[in-house]
């Protein structure tokens, strides 16, 4: 079903760049990147994984859904698969590893329906069109990156254009071709490009903003600057997207999300929890600490909120995971690696607000030492094992 979707794309436009790529000299038509998806080779049985920093990250899950096999993506080449604690359930497409909002590690799968259902979801609540180009300064392999990115790309024919990083050099290169682009960031990249001036409102058709909190001073400081309009956007992993702020200027309460989306039904717990019924919810985990987390009709979120009419309201998280910038991080995973580090004996991984409110989190450890043991070269070994976002920000030590 994936693939015929996308067949139909290139069918309809063939020879349209679909794919520009910093390792891809003129970038790849439709066309090419069906005929590159073609020539790979993939295993036969389990599953492919795509690798978000690879130029086949896309023929990567082409051609497994061509075999109709599951694709795990991962961040990088240097990301290592987590095992797969049960069996892949029949009719499995994508597989997500993420500890989410609980901070719980694990793997997600979703099958056919779901990706067929966020794509669509996707491309028409935010009025993307095949006109506008997409801007990858995000992660294609983060939930976010690939709901608004990559399936539009590979299931709405939405084509995408990826960058080196997210550093304001290669956004002011990006903005810079002919076109109009559709560019996806967090709370705190925002905040960088709108300070380095990286920003040129002329082409930028949508600028989207998810992953933490977005302040009211922020919009407002970018809009005043800019002209930009900058749309607030809520999801989950389990569930993709949820709500999206479609007003023309600046809100006013930076806890409103926006309108929940055609398709999407929201409500509260009794604890304030966000209750969501979506037909583009995993079909279940592999995590063993919550066998019925997806047997309800509503999924319950990490998050706190309130529903008003269509409008969503969020307020804070109730999840074991550490929010940096966007990222979820583990605290499970970090204490893991601290005491797997010679000449640690005990560490405590907690979260601290972050006085950047667009950082909004920060990773905080403590640690107790061995007595012939310093600090300083324990958290370079640290360092070395964990993801750029994962190191922890402030370090103390048990007496």
């Amino acid at each position: 079903m994936l693939y015929e979707c996308w067949s139909e794309i290139v069918s309809g436009c063939s020879g349209e760049i679909a794919l520009r790529h910093p390792d891809l000299p003129g970038g790849w038509t439709f066309s090419e990147l069906d005929q590159r998806a073609r020539e790979l080779t993939i295993p036969s049985t389990g599953y492919a994984t795509a690798h978000g920093d690879s130029l086949d990250f896309f023929p990567t899950i082409l051609a497994a859904w061509k075999k109709n096999l599951p694709v795990l993506i991962l961040e990088s080449y240097h990301t290592h698969p987590m095992p797969i604690h049960t069996e892949i359930p029949t009719g499995t497409a994508l597989i997500k590893q993420t500890c989410g909002a609980s901070g719980v590690e694990r793997s997600l799968f979703f099958g056919e329906h779901e990706l067929l259902a966020e794509g669509r979801r996707n491309r028409h609540g935010l009025e993307l069109d095949p006109s506008v180009r997409g801007i990858a300064a995000i992660s294609l392999a983060h939930s976010y990156g690939f709901g608004c990115l990559a399936l539009p790309l590979l299931l709405e024919g939405i084509p995408v254009d990826v960058l080196t990083s997210p550093l304001p050099v290669f956004i002011q290169q990006a903005l810079e071709k002919k076109g109009r682009f559709f560019l996806p960031g967090v709370p705190a990249l925002w905040k960088t490009w709108w300070l380095t001036k990286a920003l040129d409102g002329g082409s930028i058709h949508l600028a989207l903003s998810a992953g933490a909190p977005l302040s009211s001073a922020l919009e407002l400081g970018l809009w005043n600057d800019t002209g930009i309009k900058l749309h607030n956007f809520y999801g989950t992993t389990e569930t993709g997207a949820v709500a999206y702020d479609t007003s023309g200027t600046p809100r006013t309460d930076g806890m409103l999300v926006g309108k929940i989306l055609d398709g999407v039904e929201v409500t509260t717990s009794d604890d304030g929890r966000i209750l969501v019924k979506t037909n583009a919810r995993a079909m279940g985990s592999d995590s063993l600490l919550s066998a019925d987390e997806f047997s309800r009709s509503h999924y319950q979120t990490m998050d706190l909120g309130q529903v008003d009419g269509d409008q969503l309201f969020w307020h804070d998280h109730v999840g074991q995971a550490i929010n940096v910038a966007g990222r979820k991080v583990s605290p499970d995973k970090i204490k893991r690696v601290c005491l797997a580090t010679p000449g640690v004996i005990d560490a405590e991984v907690t979260s601290t607000r972050s006085r950047d409110y667009e950082r909004f989190e920060e990773v905080s450890v403590k640690l107790r030492l061995m007595s012939d043991h310093d600090l300083k070269p324990i958290k370079h070994m640290v360092y070395e094992r964990l993801e750029s976002w994962e190191v922890p920000r402030h370090w103390e030590l048990m007496h």
